[in-house]
């Protein structure tokens, strides 16, 4: 196991639990803006960045000096915990959490939770999830580390290095997977390697340069889990892309849940028929603005109907900023895969999203973002031929376009459940 050619490969993967497994950053957030609003202040992005993985006490610490706070983190600490008792069990898991978890035990890889959680709060958040808390708790030779632990906590080294002490595997020899400024520094000051996925919007440049050849420290940058290539770092791959058996233009991941969404197609910016070539119908800004501010972004692949229109069709779609484009605000940009005799402005698109294609990424040239996006189209054509996404174009959100949208399910975000709700 690890990456051929490496005298050090990898043998084992840390993960925190909080903002990368489980979306408890939300629950956390919203308590806290309750807690300080109290003494008249108001949470901003510095005290959330600079709570970030640490500890209960050691967060409530932080916002306290930083908003000037006049209560102690002890009875900061007291007000928010009845808060989030209640609500722990229901934190959802982030997009391809259990993909990850699941694969990495059943590739016989060894893994651990190296987490700032308290013991007693873990297993309240395993509480509902049986699946989970199987395969990070329960299964033969678990290991699970908790903040109260430990002597101290992140950006110190003492979970991580517990963690792997538990697995029996040097710490040059683990892969930690975190979401946190502190989490990754005490990932690397016990001499680890870090890929992170930052559980904050527009966090990435808190965590400096990454270096993909390091032996230890920040190797990589992901927008979310499903980005994760553990082939990449010499692990075992993922096998459960379709179409089976692979595709030229890659492959796409079956979502662990659907999205459905319906928006207004809008005048875009003009440019998918007339610079790309591809007649992408933009949907409205407010629905994207209302449902996807805080979405996963990349490429995915799904199913989709115009208005009243009968036919369902297959489609590829943007989620993002586009990089090449630069765009100033996020937008979604079906493209779909179906030849139409005139623009459908004004009408109601009704979207089923139900794979990931890849991550957005930038382009040297026009000409390969064009030949990019006509892979992904290739892609998304075969995977949707494939079981189980297939079956989703009988969707009854499909198929009854006045289904209320509140009863369609809630997709996946990074930083919160907005993707699909309704």
């Amino acid at each position: 196991m690890g990456q051929a050619g490496d005298d050090n490969p990898v043998k084992a993967v840390l993960l925190d639990l909080d903002g990368l497994i489980l979306d408890t950053e939300s629950l956390c957030v919203e308590v806290a803006r309750s807690v300080v609003e109290r003494y008249g202040k108001e949470l901003t992005l510095e005290a959330q960045r600079a709570a970030l993985g640490k500890r209960p006490l050691d967060c409530w610490a932080s916002v306290a000096e930083i908003l000037g706070l006049p209560v102690s983190a002890e009875q900061l600490l007291a007000e928010s915990e009845p808060l989030l008792a209640a609500r722990w069990a229901d934190a959802p898991l982030l997009p391809g959490a259990l993909r990850l978890v699941r694969h990495l035990a059943a590739s016989g890889v060894p893994f651990a939770v190296a987490t700032s959680t308290p013991r007693a709060t873990f297993n309240s958040k395993m509480s509902r999830k049986p699946e989970l808390r199987q395969l990070l708790a329960e299964r033969p030779g678990a290991v699970v580390v908790c903040g109260d632990e430990v002597t101290n906590g992140k950006p110190h080294p003492d979970v991580f290095l517990a963690a792997a002490g538990g697995l029996g595997v040097p710490p040059s020899q683990c892969l930690v997977l975190e979401d946190a400024p502190s989490g990754a520094a005490g990932a690397a000051a016990a001499g680890m390697r870090v890929v992170v996925v930052p559980s904050l919007v527009g966090a990435g440049a808190e965590f400096g340069p990454a270096d993909p050849s390091a032996s230890s420290g920040l190797l990589q940058l992901l927008p979310s889990l499903l980005a994760f290539s553990p082939a990449a770092h010499g692990l075992p791959r993922f096998n459960d892309t379709l179409p089976p058996g692979g595709h030229p233009g890659g492959g796409v991941i079956p979502m662990d849940r659907v999205v459905r969404l319906r928006g207004e197609v809008v005048k875009g910016f003009g440019r998918g028929s007339k610079e790309l070539g591809i007649p992408t119908a933009n949907v409205c800004p407010t629905a994207v603005a209302k449902h996807l501010a805080e979405a996963v972004t990349g490429i995915y692949a799904g199913w989709a109907r115009v208005g009243s229109r009968p036919e369902v069709h297959k489609t590829v779609l943007s989620i993002g900023w586009n990089p090449f484009f630069a765009n100033k605000e996020k937008t979604l940009e079906p493209w779909i895969l179906a030849d139409f005799d005139a623009p459908f402005y004004g009408e109601t698109l009704s979207l089923v999203i139900c794979g990931y294609v890849r991550p957005e990424a930038n382009f040297t040239s026009l000409e390969a973002l064009v030949a990019r996006i006509h892979a992904d189209a290739d892609v998304s054509r075969a995977a949707l031929e494939c079981s189980p996404l297939s079956e989703l174009a009988a969707d009854p959100f499909l198929t009854d376009p006045d289904m209320d949208l509140a009863a369609s399910s809630a997709g996946p975000s990074r930083q919160s459940s907005g993707l699909g709700v309704a």
